[in-house]
């Protein structure tokens, strides 16, 4: 991890930003090919989209928050000294990422995929809850923020369908 004592004005925000870009086109792409696989197999649209849209994003998003913790500060511009809580967001973003992977890979079946889906989406759905706090409470401050509340909002609609269509096919 990079020196706590760096400061995080020094940084530059390029990893993190291409981190959040991979996380952006994975999504889509788990999106797109979920959609339309479920079409003709839906066992595999949903396979797809858990290990692209839950699984590899979670991992980016771990690396994003963990490893790269000061780059992502420097992107968001959310700096802080003590980046524990980040830490945890980036563990969190793993487990689920990586039970997601796990299920995808193995085939664990809809009941699997649909508590991958269901449990991220949930989970970044308390995500959107702070970003729209956050705009509400400080508009002249968050108004950068909008486009981030829309994808977050769009990714998690699709999270909650896909997981709400797998429970429909266990």
């Amino acid at each position: 991890m990079t020196d706590p004592a760096v400061s995080p004005a020094a940084v530059s925000p390029s990893a993190a930003n291409l981190l959040f870009v991979v996380t952006l086109i994975v999504s889509i792409l788990g999106i797109f090919l979920g959609l339309f696989f479920f079409f003709t197999d839906p066992g595999t649209g949903l396979r797809i989209a858990v290990i692209l849209m839950v699984g590899l994003v979670g991992v980016f998003s771990f690396l994003r928050h963990t490893v790269f913790f000061r780059s992502d500060q420097a992107r968001t511009g959310w700096t802080q000294d003590h980046p524990q809580f980040q830490m945890e967001v980036g563990w969190a973003n793993l487990a689920i990422g990586v039970l997601a992977l796990v299920s995808g890979i193995l085939q664990w079946g809809m009941t699997a995929y649909a508590i991958s889906f269901l449990t991220y989406g949930i989970y970044l759905s308390g995500a959107l809850v702070t970003q729209v706090r956050d705009i509400v409470l400080r508009p002249s401050a968050e108004k950068r923020k909008g486009g981030v509340v829309l994808n977050t909002g769009f990714f998690v609609f699709f999270l909650l369908l896909f997981g709400a269509l797998a429970l429909a096919n266990a």
